[in-house]
């Protein structure tokens, strides 16, 4: 198979339970030309058969069987070259999660359409198990920020969803979406740092009309979150300083506006890793 218009790779570690949902979704995409690649790393469950399954199914699928276990950054970031070398656009999908139909189409043809954008995304719909359903969604501050940012408007919060991190991406941006994605060295809190700079630059085409469904509960901020105040505090401060180095790439503004830029990385640190310093910080 060549190079398609979009590639999603699936970096996956004992999702037999959920894979075949994921894939029968992706089979199911109104967009044709895409190929699917589960990134498998070093499952111990029936992972591998659920996804052999697929494979003889459709050629559309494929596995990229991983014999040594490698930690979530690195299968992800694994999966993202893989994905990168194989479509014009590539997209990372967890293996318990779905979306609409036409998900791929509509935000292959907003990158189609907007040239000056490097990532497309929808809105998320989260589901909680017993706490139902809601819908996230970007404020409208993120939206021509640099603007903004030069004229001395900084928002208190940059709000838009983490799981944007599961849009659609131009497969030329693989090496800086990887940079940022093994900056933080921790899964958690990693995927709205990663897409942090893409939204400051303004290269997001959104829309709203499709959404990514993203099932809570995997427990990842017990597994990956820091533990204690000194960890907390750390992990505060390397979210926050490095979204404010992403300064250096904006128009130069007067020292009043850099400061306000700073209490908004230090405010979204503390919105984006739950952690409160002191209790109100």
């Amino acid at each position: 198979m060549g190079i398609v218009k979009v590639a999603v790779v699936i970096p996956v570690h004992n999702g037999a339970a959920t894979l075949a949902a994921t894939l029968d979704n992706l089979l199911q995409q109104t967009l044709a030309d895409i190929s699917i690649t589960v990134v498998e790393n070093a499952s111990t469950d029936e992972t591998v058969r659920v996804a052999q399954e697929f494979c003889d199914r459709d050629d559309r699928v494929s596995i990229d069987i991983g014999t040594t276990l490698l930690p979530p950054l690195e299968n992800f970031s694994r999966a993202m070259r893989i994905g990168a070398a194989k479509g014009e656009y590539f997209v990372l999908r967890a293996c318990d999660d779905v979306s609409t139909l036409d998900y791929l189409e509509v935000l292959a043809e907003a990158l189609d359409s907007r040239p000056e954008c490097q990532m497309a995304a929808g809105k998320t719909k989260l589901v909680a198990g017993p706490k139902g359903e809601r819908f996230k969604t970007p404020h409208p501050n993120v939206f021509n920020f640099r603007d903004s940012y030069e004229s001395g408007r900084v928002p208190r919060n940059l709000t838009f969803p983490a799981e944007w991190i599961y849009g659609m991406f131009r497969s030329e941006t693989v090496d800086r979406l990887q940079a940022r994605w093994r900056e933080l060295e921790t899964p958690w809190c990693s995927a709205s740092y990663a897409v942090y700079d893409f939204v400051l630059q303004d290269q997001v085409a959104y829309v709203p009309d499709t959404y990514y469904i993203f099932a809570e509960g995997s427990g990842s901020d017990k597994t990956y979150g820091a533990k204690g105040f000194r960890a907390q505090l750390k992990r505060r401060l390397d979210y926050c300083l490095g979204c404010f180095a992403l300064r250096h790439d904006l128009p130069p503004v007067s020292p009043v506006t850099t400061v306000r830029f700073f209490l908004m990385c230090w405010a979204d640190s503390r919105r984006k890793t739950g952690y409160k310093m002191l209790g109100f910080l």
